[in-house]
């Protein structure tokens, strides 16, 4: 019997064993991958948490601690706080989908005598609640496990149920050998010793779009139904209890809200929240809500988040709401020295632009990414309504695309190394009418470093005056005139033809055959007239051009883009049989988008069907401005179309923002983004079929913005629930980690779809 019960206790080892092995393997595998592996997200913006905590436990009393979301972060000058109430101060406000309770139960770190703690948390469901992301925290204490001692043990369960795909997510990048980390503004090298993020934001960027702020928030404590906010209340209540048993005071603030983001909600429902907040907090609340509810000019990417003019603005609030509790009536500064809302950043496609130091121009400082893929380039003579004066130092490094560079006619000042080292630049263009003694080049020459036969280009009237200006004799070899067409007249008299192309005009990628010459309109292209534009990419004829000759593009760039204007008399228009007879074997004709259908039905282009398109045939848009297009739904061809590619830009201007529902109640399936969307609306995809949202290649993160936490706005609600948004593999990390995207990151895909 006794060997019997040793055989079978034996048997029981060999099959317990390695089940529990099985059992155990993976999860000692993942507390070692979370634990004792090194961290891969300590240097992303989520990273920036242990930093916060370790500043929190080290700072002496007395101190301010601003527990808050990312409104915080991206809303307080701490060291201007400290130099004016005499406070250390630690800026604890980073990211809502943290949760404020996570904040608050981590700022009990080091709470002493006569510390003052400010809860400002955005006013939104999300952050006054008891939400908490078990994932996005398990990120942010990646190689600071040591803040789990202060989290809440209620959400240890959460957080361990959390730490497998985490542990997967971890090792992944550990085997890649790459780290995750943010762009632009939420880089994690952006924040300063307080906390603060110091990201240089000079302009009211893409704000009061996204979350709409409703502030319909009740407390019943005596209905018997306890609701997410009443739990919050209660929660804040028993903080402000154990903060006080600490010797601090707890104040309760808002968040900067921008205006627009209110727009919906009205005066009395604003009040009762108010009233209702003052009534239910045991703490004091210092500050008046009105106070906090600013310009749309004050903020940057988000309702919450403001720019460099709109943190002094709520700094300042908060100073003087601070110290009227310290019994001091004090202002830290009059009103009438207080920032005024900054304007919108200059809406220009093709370089980036900074203001003088006189507020009178802007000066081009760089190129941006649409610009740098170019080969001919325009400096713009005015961004709302302020002219572009200055070509700044090393403005057009890396433009290794460039071949022909205009001025615009505000002009004035070209630096020294602003046009040099740009290899493929062949020429300079000076626009007609400037006068060369306002003009001031670089003192050194200009090109150097550029194509040889470097020109700089002037106008036949303006020729003599530029050869005999005393500030232009060192360029006197290279300047040349700008005409880009040898003209002929008919044998009548009555109108200009355009015969040929000069040696500028032979090396340029983008042409406008204008209007007149010589006081005559320009009526005919010739025979052979382009021959030789090896370069040309786009052809704009004005309106009053009447025909097209045989083979007038021989010689010419195969697939060659010819605009026609918008308003040229279509019955009047006389083209070759076929566009074969144009001289190219590729070759397409854009028409007017608004006259798209007309050109379709005419029998007078009939053998031009199969090059006939537009710049847009399926979008309904609208003027955002006058330097951009919106999309706001789409017209009764689009409707029928599974396939959509948004244009980058529509008659020359770009498309740049797609608003709330505009792709609903179609059968829309895949829709491509074009390059210059640098804005979708929250449920700009709702009651729509799209499975598939591509961004094309090069665009990363910080070039779309989406709403903050809006993957529901985005993906739901009609949307097909299988959505997969594909993005460049080059930059699928980016956008994996990026404040805003990283919240879409059940729905990216790395590449593109076969």
């Amino acid at each position: 019997m006794s060997t019997n019960k040793t055989a079978e206790r034996k048997r029981f080892y060999k099959v317990f064993a390695p089940m529990l092995a099985l059992f155990l393997v993976p999860i000692l595998a993942v507390i070692i991958i979370a634990f004792v592996l090194p961290p891969v997200y300590d240097g992303t913006f989520l990273g920036e948490l242990s930093e916060k905590y370790d500043r929190l436990e080290a700072s002496d009393s007395p101190k301010i601690v601003i527990v808050a979301g990312s409104s915080a972060a991206f809303g307080l000058d701490s060291g201007l706080i400290s130099e004016e109430l005499g406070y250390d101060v630690v800026n604890f406000g980073l990211y809502a989908n943290l949760g404020t309770k996570l904040m608050m139960d981590l700022s009990k770190a080091n709470i002493n005598e006569g510390d003052i703690m400010i809860l400002a948390p955005e006013l939104n469901s999300q952050t006054l609640s008891l939400y908490f992301n078990s994932e996005t925290a398990a990120q942010a204490l990646d190689g600071s496990m040591y803040m789990l001692k202060d989290v809440d043990s209620g959400e240890y369960e959460r957080l361990v149920g959390a730490l497998w795909g985490f542990a997967g997510d971890k090792l992944g990048y550990i085997l890649d050998g790459t780290l995750p980390e943010n762009a632009g503004a939420y880089r994690k090298e952006n924040f300063n010793e307080y906390g603060d993020n110091t990201f240089d934001r000079p302009y009211n960027i893409l704000t009061g779009y996204g979350n709409a702020i409703t502030l319909d928030f009740r407390t019943d404590f005596t209905d018997g139904v306890t609701t997410d906010y009443e739990e919050y209340i209660n929660y804040v209540n028993d903080y402000v209890k154990y903060v006080r048993k600490k010797g601090g005071e707890v104040y309760f603030s808002f968040p900067p809200m921008n205006k627009d983001a209110l727009a919906g909600v009205s005066d009395d429902v604003i009040a009762e929240f108010y009233r209702n907040l003052v009534l239910s907090l045991d703490c004091k609340v210092i500050s008046n809500i009105y106070d906090y509810i600013l310009d749309d000019g004050y903020f940057y990417d988000s309702e919450f988040h403001l720019n460099n003019s709109g943190v002094t603005l709520r700094t300042v609030k908060l100073i003087d709401d601070i110290r009227r509790e310290m019994s001091s009536d004090e202002a830290v500064m009059p009103v009438s020295e207080l920032p005024q809302p900054s304007g919108k950043r200059p809406d220009c496609e093709d370089f980036d632009l900074v203001k003088l130091t006189d507020g009178r121009g802007w000066a081009v400082s760089g190129v941006t990414k649409a610009g740098h893929n170019k080969t001919y380039l325009t400096i713009p003579d005015e961004i709302n309504g302020i002219p572009v004066t200055t070509l700044s130092d090393g403005a057009l490094y890396g433009c290794g695309h460039l071949v022909l560079l205009t001025l615009g006619k505000n002009v004035s000042v070209v630096e020294e190394g602003a046009v040099e080292n740009v290899k493929n630049l062949a020429g300079v263009i000076i626009p007609q009418g400037i006068d060369p003694r306002l003009l001031s080049l670089p003192e050194r020459g200009f090109g150097d470093g550029c194509a040889d036969g470097f020109k700089l280009y002037v106008s036949p009237s303006d020729y003599e005056a530029f050869k005999a200006a005393d500030g232009f004799r060192q360029y006197a070899g290279i300047i040349s005139l700008e005409e880009s067409f040898e003209y002929g007249t008919d044998p009548s008299g009555s109108f200009a033809v355009v015969v040929s192309l000069t040696e500028n005009g032979r090396i340029r990628s983008e042409l406008t055959v204008p209007a007149e010459h010589n006081g005559l309109p320009v009526r005919l292209i010739d025979m052979d007239a382009f021959n030789g534009a090896e370069l040309l990419e786009r052809l704009y004829l004005s309106s009053n051009i009447r025909e097209i000759s045989p083979y007038a593009f021989a010689g010419a760039k195969e697939g060659l883009e010819i605009h026609l204007a918008a308003g040229t008399p279509l019955e009047e228009l006389k083209l070759p049989e076929n566009p074969d007879s144009l001289g190219l074997d590729k070759i397409n004709i854009f028409i007017d988008w608004k006259e798209y259908e007309d050109y379709l039905l005419s029998d007078t282009l009939s053998g031009y069907r199969n090059v006939i398109t537009s710049d847009n045939m399926y979008l309904k848009l609208e003027r955002a401005d006058d330097s951009s297009w919106t999309v706001t739904g789409l017209n009764d061809l689009g409707k029928l179309q599974d396939e959509i590619v948004i244009p980058d830009t529509v008659s020359g201007t770009p498309v740049r923002t797609i608003v709330a529902d505009a792709f609903a109640n179609t059968r829309l399936e895949t829709l491509t983004l074009g390059r210059n969307v640098s804005r979708m609306d929250g449920w700009a995809l709702r009651g729509s079929s799209v499975k598939t949202l591509i961004i094309p290649e090069g665009i990363g993160a910080g070039d779309v913005s989406v709403p903050n936490n809006m993957s529901e706005a985005l993906a739901t609600d009609g949307c097909d629930p299988g959505l997969k948004i594909y993005v460049d593999p080059e930059l699928y990390e980016e956008y994996a980690s990026d404040y805003f995207w990283g919240d879409y990151g059940r729905f990216l895909e790395k590449g593109y779809p076969e």
